[in-house]
């Protein structure tokens, strides 16, 4: 298995394991992977995982530094506050791992790079609120 598929893999389990139970602010509803379904009405809230790119960046021989591009979008009722979408935005990077020392990151195929969050407050009549969350992880890859 490559290591591009093991990381969206563990990158998916890492979001799944949010829960307040374990510590988090956000009680999610649903985590829906690269390529899954949303369900219609599905109750809020819940995220959704997109792959943007995948690149090389730097080369040595059969060893490639990539950097993947994942965009996660978590999506609320039009209820939901400011503090709600950035709680999220904050527990979907501690459930990366964002700022750990290596040994103590959960995602342990690669490790996050640059962030950033992007927010909807569905001010054009939608029926949701969301953060879009851009997170670049950085791996190795040997072909």
């Amino acid at each position: 298995m490559s290591k591009a598929a093991e990381l969206t893999a563990q990158f998916e389990q890492c979001l799944a394991e949010i829960s307040q139970d374990d510590g988090y602010a956000t009680r999610l509803n649903g985590v829906y992977g690269v390529a899954k379904n949303v369900p219609d009405k599905a109750a809020t809230p819940y995220l959704i995982i997109r792959i943007e790119e995948d690149e090389a960046v730097k080369h040595s021989g059969n060893v490639v530094h990539r950097v993947a591009n994942y965009q996660v979008e978590a999506v609320f009722s039009r209820s939901a506050t400011l503090a709600d979408l950035q709680n999220c935005h904050y527990d979907i990077l501690k459930a990366l791992g964002y700022g750990g020392h290596q040994q103590e990151r959960p995602l342990k195929q690669g490790w996050v790079g640059d962030e950033s969050a992007g927010f909807d407050m569905g001010t054009s009549g939608s029926q949701h609120r969301s953060v879009t969350a851009s997170i670049s992880i950085q791996y190795v890859e040997r072909y």
